[in-house]
């Protein structure tokens, strides 16, 4: 019986966590589905801007940068790497590493800023450059 409780408290814990993710990532999601809507209207002077998305899955590029959420279900932790880049790089930058789990991952942007400013530095750190 000790084992089973064991391992029922641990699927509990992972359940509750890939759900925050869940909606974490759907909330992430909107925010830069909203952020590409708004740039709509500069596409009539040439803005090159894509928003895709899927399942775990949702990347803004605008010319030649992109920022990119992606759910990884990881064996021992589930979490939302926050990546950007180069279209043209092989390798994106990982900005931030979100974890369901505050008190051993304080260091995320998210856990430090909050929501709100964290998407802010998220999008300043892909697409400053091309400002």
């Amino acid at each position: 019986m000790a084992f089973q409780d064991q391992m029922r408290t641990f699927l509990d814990a992972r359940y509750k966590d890939e759900l925050f993710l869940a909606d974490l990532f759907l909330d992430l999601y909107g925010k830069l589905e909203d952020f590409d809507d708004s740039l709509e209207k500069y596409a009539a002077v040439g803005l090159d801007a894509a928003f895709e998305a899927a399942e775990n899955a949702a990347a803004l590029r605008i010319e030649d940068r992109f920022l990119r959420f992606d759910v990884v279900f990881d064996e021992t932790e589930p979490f939302i790497q926050v990546s950007a880049g180069k279209t043209t790089e092989e390798e994106p930058d990982i900005l931030d590493n979100i974890y369901a789990d505050q008190a051993s991952y304080a260091d995320s942007l998210y856990w430090q800023q909050g929501e709100e400013k964290a998407f802010d530095s998220y999008l300043k750190s892909a697409f400053a450059r091309l400002l």
